[in-house]
């Protein structure tokens, strides 16, 4: 069994350990590119999303959110037929994933990519 003194050094080794992997304030996401990328998206078939802009597989996910510990999860979706959509790469959309224009605003074409908004 564990003494007090003990277990407070555990726990705050474990805390630490935590907070370094899993940030309790998520990073911002960055701007991967300034325009949306075309894909060919299969009905039925779940896609994953990259949220942080920090993805080589743009648009797509590939794990950098968690080996950079930023906090981001990417947003898994389905797609409901087939079809070719715009993919936002910008990361600032308001209907993620799908590209709604927000690419084209100075706020963004000003920013550098790998920069937060």
């Amino acid at each position: 069994m564990l003494r007090p003194v003990a277990l407070r050094t555990w726990r705050r080794d474990i805390s630490s350990w935590l907070d370094r992997w899993f940030p309790k304030a998520p990073a911002k996401s960055v701007v991967a590119l300034k325009t949306p990328i075309k894909v060919n998206l299969v009905a039925g078939k779940t896609y994953r999303w990259c949220v942080c802009g920090r993805s080589k597989k743009q648009p797509f996910c590939d794990g950098s959110h968690f080996f950079q510990r930023t906090g981001l999860s990417p947003l898994k979706f389905k797609a409901q037929e087939t079809r070719t959509v715009a993919l936002c790469t910008c990361k600032a959309t308001q209907r993620p994933p799908y590209c709604d224009g927000t690419h084209r605003s100075e706020q963004v074409q000003k920013a550098e990519v790998g920069s937060p908004l």
